[in-house]
């Protein structure tokens, strides 16, 4: 049982390691993949009980956001659904710069690589963000 809560509370600290982000544009809602490795402990804890203590740690990572929500995760990513992360303006889309983490809680450390996947299938890509980036996309 001790063994059990000190895996636990290392779930809630700085025990993800996010290497890169792929953020998936459709309309006004966007999918992000997080790549990530967990420290030793977490991982046991993730492999043995499953990721559900994660998730307030990965949604807490778009912080930025309103309505995220997780799809899935395992012990070296999650995939994350934000509805609402772009503004339609004549029909087409703003997503605006949001940074990662929280306002209480901004990221420290930056994330080596951002891939925006854009509806068509162009990919652009940003190195050492603390942030997404501005970008405008059509339908």
């Amino acid at each position: 049982m001790t063994m059990v809560l000190l895996i636990s509370g290392s779930v809630r600290g700085e025990c993800i390691e996010i290497k890169d982000v792929t953020m998936h544009l459709d309309k006004d809602s966007a999918t992000f993949e997080l790549n990530y490795t967990l420290d030793t402990f977490t991982r046991l804890y993730v492999l043995a009980l499953g990721c559900r203590h994660l998730e307030p740690d990965l949604i807490s990572f778009l912080g930025g956001y309103k309505d995220v929500k997780l799809i899935k995760a395992d012990e070296n990513g999650a995939a994350l659904q934000v509805n609402g992360a772009g503004k339609n303006i004549d029909d087409f889309y703003l997503f605006y710069s949001c940074p990662f983490g929280t306002k209480d809680k901004p990221l420290k450390k930056e994330i080596e690589k951002l891939s925006v996947v854009y509806p068509e299938g162009k990919i652009e890509t940003f190195y050492n963000v603390f942030s997404t980036q501005n970008v405008f996309c059509g339908e």
